[in-house]
């Protein structure tokens, strides 16, 4: 019979085993891009310019992995200066209440070689639970000896379910949200 401290002293070796590291989000490697449908008949595209982030776990085990990132909502960009205006406005976004969006990775689950990271992400004073399918790349160390990873996902979100309900039938519902992100580990 195996005793109990034989046990636990296994149990806490194989955790040992997994060091916890930390990253930061490379914004000049990384892209958060939209896209939702205009009056059913064409595809609007922008992006969201100014962020950061962070990463914590240990890529050899992607369970382990949680991301954060907080980006600025004025900093829509869809190539049209008159509607990023409108968006950054009351009707959308709201930036002067809502200064920032958030997401905050809570765990990643992983299903065969599919991997999902669940978190909380706060748009326009909401806060709602999302899930966001995702791929790992690397960790890779790079020609400066730092040490790279890159995570790239993406998910749809309703507008109205963060309060965003204007112009039903003009401005799309789904809105589909694509990261890619590179961090570099913090040494």
């Amino acid at each position: 019979m195996i005793k109990f401290h034989t046990l636990l002293a296994a149990a806490l070796a194989l955790a040992g085993a997994v060091q916890a590291q930390t990253w930061t989000l490379d914004p000049s490697h990384t892209s958060i891009t939209f896209s939702l449908k205009h009056l059913g008949v064409s595809t609007v595209r922008g992006e969201l310019d100014k962020f950061e982030g962070t990463l914590a776990g240990d890529p050899k085990h992607p369970a382990t992995l949680k991301a954060g990132m907080t980006i600025q909502a004025a900093s829509v960009n869809t190539k049209n200066d008159k509607r990023d205006e409108h968006i950054r406005g009351a009707d959308f976004f709201d930036v002067a209440k809502f200064p920032s969006i958030s997401f905050k990775g809570e765990k990643t689950e992983v299903h065969g070689k599919k991997l999902v990271m669940v978190g909380v992400l706060t748009l326009h004073g909401v806060s709602k639970r999302v899930s966001i399918p995702f791929e790992a790349n690397g960790p890779v160390v790079d020609p400066w000896k730092n040490n790279r990873l890159g995570l790239e996902g993406e998910f749809t979100v309703k507008r109205s379910e963060y309060g965003i309900a204007s112009y039903p039938g003009v401005v799309g519902e789904d809105v589909k949200v694509e990261i890619s992100a590179e961090f570099t580990e913090v040494k």
